[in-house]
């Protein structure tokens, strides 16, 4: 599981090689892989949830370890995206310097986190109501 996560962060970071930093280009690859991203946080906060679960017994119904998921899925992207302020803040990424566009480019990667978890977990959802 974290081999596929280094791989997608990994990937996330060449187009910073091909395409100015204010292209639409790079803005679109850059929302493609914070949804991708979100799926995968939802699916690694599902394998964390499933180790909790075996261990010490926990009892739930299946809409709240969903709910545990995404949210488990948005605690990943706020840290993801702390550690994205802290660079831009130490101008070694982006935009090499500090300004307003930087929390909107959070705020927008976290819009694309969620939006990437909550398709995974309607996805799994739908797949669980096939069962």
């Amino acid at each position: 599981m974290l081999f596929w996560g280094g791989c997608i962060v990994a990937l996330a970071y060449t187009p910073n090689f091909f395409f100015d930093a204010m292209s639409w280009k790079k803005w679109w690859i850059d929302n493609g892989f914070h949804t991708l991203g979100g799926a995968y946080a939802f699916f690694f906060s599902r394998t964390l949830w499933r180790y909790a679960k075996l261990h010490y017994h926990i009892d739930m119904p299946f809409g709240g370890e969903v709910l545990i998921w995404v949210g488990g899925a948005l605690a990943i992207g706020v840290f993801w995206e702390w550690y994205e302020l802290i660079v831009d803040r130490y101008e070694v990424f982006i935009l090499h310097i500090p300004s307003i566009m930087t929390y909107a480019d959070n705020i927008g990667d976290l819009a694309f986190d969620t939006l990437g978890a909550l398709v995974a977990a309607v996805l799994l959802w739908r797949r669980s109501k096939k069962q």
